[in-house]
């Protein structure tokens, strides 16, 4: 995990001549020792330049549903290019680590489902043709391994948008040091197993701004109850920030997340478990005015005890 922060601080803390790109991918991946076994593969980046030929890049990376297997990851890539033209072709290759996460059996029945977790390595090449207004249209080649004998190879193509810089007085709209922000939000969550069951699910939180690229946060949440199970908790993030324009700003979250988790509320004398667990978060907060914030935020639950979750939360708070 600490290879993986690391480039993420390095992305959040790059200097702010630099453009920035948001992409969206698309396309099919296949098992590499099966290659019978195929699915689909979408990939959400932000990418950073930090040089005219080097660029750093955060991406989620979800591998699609092959047989037994629901996968998907958050990658960090250091990237060698071209120089990029204000119109026509750039080329790029990176390589960096990669966290997955694994919906898989353990003993080949779908009810008996497993969370793995485990580090990899994500290597991608990339052809760019840059359009005069920004845009952009992508063709990427990427690579997972070290993957427990699940390789995978994925082709995709779609479109980014270069968002170019972000001036400090911009910046300082977003978020000034000593913004505190209580939030209060509602949404969707559900299981990481193969059924995904699904939860109304709801929080409050409360936001401390460190300076224009840092926060820190503390959330109450409740995920709901999924047939008999019911878990609620407190967790605690570390927040990069990236500032896209002076009203809109993007969020990486990483904490801890301690859990009261009731896994059968049908039996007054049913295990009641508390865990910590790992908090890895997406997010995206916009600035309606001066007081007002509106935020939504994808949340990844990492247990060690086969119960992960994804907790969509939409909402709006108030800076004080």
């Amino acid at each position: 995990m600490r290879s993986f922060l690391a480039v993420l601080l390095l992305t959040s803390a790059a200097g702010v001549v630099r453009a920035q790109d948001a992409s969206l991918l698309a396309g099919a991946m296949r098992v590499d020792k099966d290659h019978g076994d195929a699915s689909f593969a979408v990939n959400v980046g932000y990418t950073q330049r930090v040089t005219p030929w080097l660029a750093l890049s955060a991406d989620y990376l979800n591998e699609g549903h092959p047989r037994l297997h629901h996968r998907d990851g958050l990658g960090a890539q250091v990237w060698l290019h071209t120089r990029v033209p204000t119109r026509g072709w750039s080329f790029g290759a990176g390589v960096g680590p990669y966290y997955y996460f694994d919906t898989t059996t353990g003993n080949g029945s779908l009810s008996d489902y497993r969370n793995e977790h485990g580090w990899g390595e994500l290597a991608s090449i990339d052809v760019i043709y840059h359009l005069h207004s920004h845009a952009y249209v992508e063709a990427r080649l990427s690579h997972t391994s070290g993957l427990r004998d699940r390789d995978t190879t994925e082709l995709m193509v779609g479109m980014g948008y270069e968002l170019g810089t972000v001036p400090n007085w911009e910046r300082r709209e977003n978020a000034n040091r000593g913004d505190r922000t209580l939030l209060v939000l509602a949404g969707r969550s559900i299981v990481n197993s193969f059924k995904s069951e699904k939860a109304t699910a709801c929080g409050i939180e409360y936001r401390d701004t460190i300076n224009p690229n840092t926060e820190w946060s503390v959330i109450l949440m409740d995920e709901g109850k999924v047939g008999v199970a019911e878990r609620i908790g407190v967790s605690s993030q570390v927040w990069l920030l990236r500032p896209f324009t002076d009203r809109t700003v993007l969020e990486l979250g990483f904490g801890a997340y301690g859990v009261r988790d009731q896994l059968d509320r049908t039996d007054a004398e049913a295990e009641r478990v508390t865990r910590l667990a790992g908090l890895a978060s997406i997010g995206m907060r916009y600035r309606i005015n001066d007081t007002w914030r509106a935020q939504l935020t994808w949340n990844r639950v990492i247990t060690d005890y086969h119960r992960d979750s994804d907790v969509f939360l939409l909402g709006a708070g108030v800076v004080f």
